[in-house]
């Protein structure tokens, strides 16, 4: 009968590079490479069919707290602690742009679904919204009354979700403007935010050690998790829309099963916090990353996963672990069991013994033109949701060495 079973997910792939913390990391849309950002100031991007060499990005000044894919996979987005975002291509050599997004740190930046607008989230409390090719800013969502840790389009690009260390998210409309609901939590600040890929749900990742989901069209909280030891980082959802998969400070990932509202796996082997989780498009495979400077990439297999056997198999494996609780809320009810989800260490695996770290770090020869800043202004200034056409500067014209167009 265990022969039948369902696949465990499985560590693939172990790489170290960065020297200081991962901050974040995006899969390619066609997921054979992976961009990673970093407190060493530098954004790596690693190709897994050529493990023998990765690329290095080092145009910022300081941390860099987030990265972004176009949807075409043919530029990057990367935002700092400088106040800069930079769009570049992910090649050693190519054309990039730079500008002065925010008056304060960056802490998230997001390309819409269309890859023509970035979103931007900064310490300045203010998020912006971008026109890419024509370097233009288009309007701001300047409810906050905190520092903005993420903003994400919604997988149509028609919301914006932000989560703020005034303990909210808020739901905006891109057309209007508009901050459609706001959800409020009392006993911390979300630290991140991931759309459902239905695009009617959210989910948050909260300091106090909680995962959140709720229902944005009906303006209600359908699921809670408290899974985690220490607060959740990053989470992401599954292509298929019923898994999440989530990173802490307790220094494991969680896998949970939205459909059952019960977590089926605890995933150990980073030696610090987990900043960083992702999906690849098709669910096949996921990478985590953290304080440690570790990337793992993993064999998801949930393509396999029966949740019929799930007792059979957690009840019958020897590291299963059961020595936490889970509460989980479905509207109105709630309940709390034991957690039953198996435990997968891989660090007696061969992958994690064959670390990837004999390979050549080439560092980008970018072109790259700063964005001009009237003196004496700010971006901060802007009013709330106000189109400022004026800030398109000649000085942001990319260089190339072709005609074509930047998307």
């Amino acid at each position: 009968m265990q022969n039948n079973m369902f696949c465990d997910p499985a560590l693939e792939r172990h790489f170290t590079g960065h020297v200081g913390h991962i901050t974040q990391l995006r899969f390619s849309p066609d997921g054979t490479q992976i961009a990673t950002s970093s407190l060493d100031a530098t954004v790596i991007l690693w190709n897994l069919k050529q493990a023998a060499r990765c690329i290095r990005f080092a145009s910022h000044s300081a941390a860099v707290y987030g990265v972004s894919w176009s949807p075409k996979g043919n530029f990057i987005a990367s935002c700092s602690h400088d106040r800069t975002v930079k769009v570049w291509e992910p090649k050693v050599r190519g054309v990039s742009g730079e500008f002065l997004a925010h008056s304060k740190p960056v802490r998230s930046v997001d390309f819409d679904p269309t890859g023509q607008m970035l979103l931007t989230a900064s310490d300045d409390k203010a998020v912006k919204l971008w026109r890419v090719s024509r370097r233009q800013f288009i309007s701001s969502f300047a409810q906050q009354t905190n520092w903005v840790r993420a903003a994400k389009f919604s997988p149509n690009g028609k919301l914006i979700a932000t989560v703020s260390d005034d303990k909210s998210l808020r739901i905006y409309e891109v057309a209007t403007g508009e901050c459609v609901r706001i959800f409020t939590e009392d006993r911390a600040a979300p630290r991140q935010v991931a759309w459902h890929p239905w695009g009617n749900m959210v989910a948050v990742a909260l300091g106090c050690n909680r995962i959140k989901v709720f229902d944005v069209k009906n303006n209600q909280l359908i699921q809670l998790y408290i899974v985690h030891s220490a607060p959740v980082n990053d989470l992401s959802f599954h292509p298929s829309g019923n898994f999440l998969l989530s990173g802490s400070d307790d220094k494991t990932i969680r896998i949970l099963d939205l459909l059952e509202g019960r977590p089926i796996y605890t995933l150990t082997g980073h030696t610090d916090s987990v900043n960083a989780v992702a999906f690849t498009q098709d669910g096949n495979k996921f990478a985590t990353a953290g304080s440690d400077r570790q990337l793992l990439i993993w064999q998801s297999n949930l393509h396999t996963y029966d949740a019929s056997q799930f007792e059979e198999k957690s009840l019958s494996s020897s590291c299963c672990d059961t020595s936490s609780t889970s509460k989980i809320s479905l509207g109105a009810t709630s309940r709390t069991s034991n957690d039953m989800s198996i435990r997968i260490d891989p660090r007696e695996s061969i992958a994690f013994q064959t670390l990837d770290e004999n390979f050549q770090v080439v560092d980008s020869e970018h072109q790259n033109t700063k964005q001009q800043t009237p003196q004496g202004s700010t971006n901060s200034s802007v009013p709330k949701h106000q189109t400022r056409t004026e800030m398109k500067s000649p000085s942001m014209e990319f260089k190339r060495s072709n005609p074509a167009s930047f998307f």
